[in-house]
């Protein structure tokens, strides 16, 4: 018997036709999902970008003026482009101090493209942000050394911590940058030496300092640049550190007679800030500045951000001169625990008007 073998291979032919086009179909079908589903995102962090940008707005007006706050949450949020039928609420509340808290949230309906021929016409996308207006905590403890932005021994290339590194913020030998070894003049006042061994020992400062460029109204005012002092101090470093020191320890928990890190510090299990205060009277935790210098020699440093961070160690660096004699130089070392900017996270403490550090974060 002869085979019609032609229309055999159409028909092989049009079944594979049939089941390509189905097979395009489900590609297409789910290429066109992928599409919606990435603009969705897009507009998810839209949203989220324009919540976190309104709450800390409005937590720049906290805590002395809630109603200003609530207001300016609003216009940050109608100049990202949505209206005030996007706006489910702006609200303030209290957190670690009376009205130091923005919450903000947005909405807005996605219209699907593609999914419309599975029914999908518009889904609901929602975003909400907290910001918190706050001191350092730690005891406000504000030494007078420095932490230049582009250190990358304690920095990465974004300005965040390398968390466990130990950091030189008090240069020794050969470090200098033309004679200046990363000494403060805290407050201005010229009070060189004395009053430079006066600000470790004791932490405090007159002046407010704030991060350049805040808009925080306890800011208004507050001095955003600090002078250098010149030349290594080493007297004054080595006495200060020691008065420092005799306050004794304050969670001695091993009798070693020390407040050990893990005393100090331990793991946050939310994960940010990395770790949590749990010993803030310590005078082993420490505030220093981030700072930046425009010229040289360094006459002026502008305040970036600043650092947490537990004091470790300082010793003599100079080749075996005796530091205790007025002789080599000092190296103070410090392992970062955090680095805090005015729109970033840190350790945020409860507000306090008379704090020399003030700073805005997201809570949420």
């Amino acid at each position: 018997m002869k085979h019609n073998n032609s229309k055999t291979n159409q028909g092989e032919r049009g079944q594979f036709l049939i089941l390509f086009a189905l097979g395009l179909a489900v590609i297409m079908g789910f290429t066109a999902l992928a599409i919606d589903a990435g603009l969705i995102y897009e507009d998810r962090r839209h949203l989220q970008n324009t919540a976190d940008a309104a709450a800390l707005a409005g937590a720049a007006e906290l805590p002395g003026n809630p109603a200003a706050a609530k207001a300016k949450a609003e216009e940050w949020v109608l100049k990202h482009g949505l209206t005030t039928d996007d706006i489910k609420s702006i609200e303030v509340t209290s957190g670690l101090a009376a009205n130091d808290t923005v919450r903000v949230e947005v909405r807005q309906d996605f219209g699907w493209i593609f999914a419309r021929v599975l029914g999908m016409t518009t889904t609901e996308v929602n975003a909400k942000a907290a910001a918190r207006i706050g001191s350092y905590s730690g005891g406000n403890d504000f030494l007078p050394w420095a932490l230049l932005t582009d250190d990358k021994a304690c920095l990465d290339g974004t300005g965040q911590p390398n968390y466990g590194s130990s950091c030189v913020v008090k240069v020794g030998a050969g470090d200098a940058t033309t004679g200046w070894y990363g000494a403060l003049d805290a407050d201005g006042n010229g009070g060189g030496s004395a009053e430079y061994w006066d600000n470790i020992a004791d932490g405090e400062v007159d002046w407010a300092y704030c991060i350049a460029g805040d808009p925080a109204p306890g800011c208004a005012g507050a001095h955003t640049t600090i002078d250098p002092l010149d030349g290594n101090k080493v007297g004054p470093t080595d006495k200060g550190i020691e008065d420092r020191m005799a306050r004794g320890a304050q969670c001695d928990a091993n009798g070693n007679g020390v407040d050990d890190f893990s005393e100090v510090l331990s793991p946050n299990p939310g994960g940010n800030p990395t770790y949590l205060v749990t010993c803030p009277d310590s005078p082993w935790l420490i505030i220093i500045p981030i700072v930046e210098y425009s010229s040289i020699p360094v006459k002026e440093l502008t305040i970036h951000g600043w650092m947490l961070a537990y004091l470790e160690s300082y010793s003599c660096s100079a080749g075996g001169s005796n530091c205790s004699s007025g002789q080599g130089h000092w190296e103070v070392n410090v392992s970062i625990v955090d680095a805090a900017y005015s729109q970033a996270a840190g350790f945020l403490g409860a507000y306090d008007p008379d704090a020399a550090i003030r700073l805005l974060r997201l809570v949420e």
